[in-house]
């Protein structure tokens, strides 16, 4: 299986983050890791970041246009793409468990237990939310644990979140990241979410598949971007016909995301994955 990993980073900001996320990466897989750093005029210098097969730049800030120019550079035999934040962390065990049995899937999150914001299917562990407070071997013990998932709990839900997986036919097919949500970012996941939905594809998270997350590095959600966030509301909105209040919708969960009744966006591609 052919798997490229494409990680969206903002220039030299999370470089130190972005070190541990790749340095992880190259232990525990061979898959190639496309770094893509954005929201710089210079294109920032990682070469002392040893494991990236191919680090791209572009000056525009936003993940959807870093994440899109990312798959366009993966190899003709790809069979899937791997979306990570630079802030993610994989843990020796963490792919023991990995089933390319679907069309999109996602592993399953830790974050720090100081995190206030983590969402409800989040796992949570006292490992740092800081590179300096980073306790690496309760994160590698922690993921270990859960390879042999002992929780009454199945293993298995239907959710979507990054890191995810997605088969790399389904992205060309559905044209990945609508860019219009840049440069913050809000409701790009949404977006994308929803174009796969619509595409017939239900996503799954696997909760013995485990990745540390730091959390809120990029600065992103941090309360000063609300014309942006409105924007992207709006844009999402008029794009659909609705949105997650209207629909009482729940992202992390795949739960009301569409409504069929005032869904505007008819793309050829619409049920093409439905099984």
């Amino acid at each position: 299986m052919k798997v490229s990993v494409i990680i969206p980073t903002l220039g030299d900001k999370n470089k130190e983050y972005l070190r541990t996320c790749v340095d992880s990466l190259r232990k525990t897989t061979d898959w190639d890791i496309i770094v893509v750093s954005n929201g710089s005029d210079t294109q920032p210098d990682y070469s002392d970041i040893k494991g990236i097969t191919i680090h791209l730049h572009t000056r525009d800030q936003g993940q959807a246009n870093a994440v899109n120019i990312g798959a366009q550079a993966v190899t003709p035999d790809t069979d899937y793409i791997l979306v990570s934040n630079d802030d993610m962390y994989y843990a020796p065990a963490w792919n023991q468990n990995i089933d390319f049995r679907f069309d999109c899937f996602s592993p399953n999150l830790v974050e720090p237990t100081n995190n206030a914001g983590s969402a409800k299917p989040f796992l949570k562990v006292n490992g740092g939310f800081t590179l300096d407070e980073f306790d690496k071997d309760e994160v590698d013990l922690y993921v270990a644990e859960r390879v042999n998932w002992a929780s009454p709990d199945p293993t298995l839900e239907i959710g979507f979140n990054l890191p995810f997986f997605i088969k790399k036919d389904v992205w060309d097919t559905i044209e990945g990241y609508d860019i219009a949500y840049d440069p913050w970012g809000s409701n790009s996941d949404t977006d994308l979410q929803t174009k796969i939905e619509l595409s017939g594809i239900i996503p799954m998270r696997k909760r013995d598949m485990l990745v540390y997350h730091f959390s809120n590095k990029s600065g992103t959600f941090d309360g000063t971007h609300q014309d942006f966030w409105q924007h992207n509301w709006d844009y999402y909105t008029e794009t659909w016909g609705f949105n997650r209040d209207d629909t009482n919708g729940d992202p992390w969960y795949c739960h009301n995301m569409i409504d069929y009744k005032k869904l505007k966006y008819h793309p050829e591609w619409e049920g093409l994955f439905k099984k």
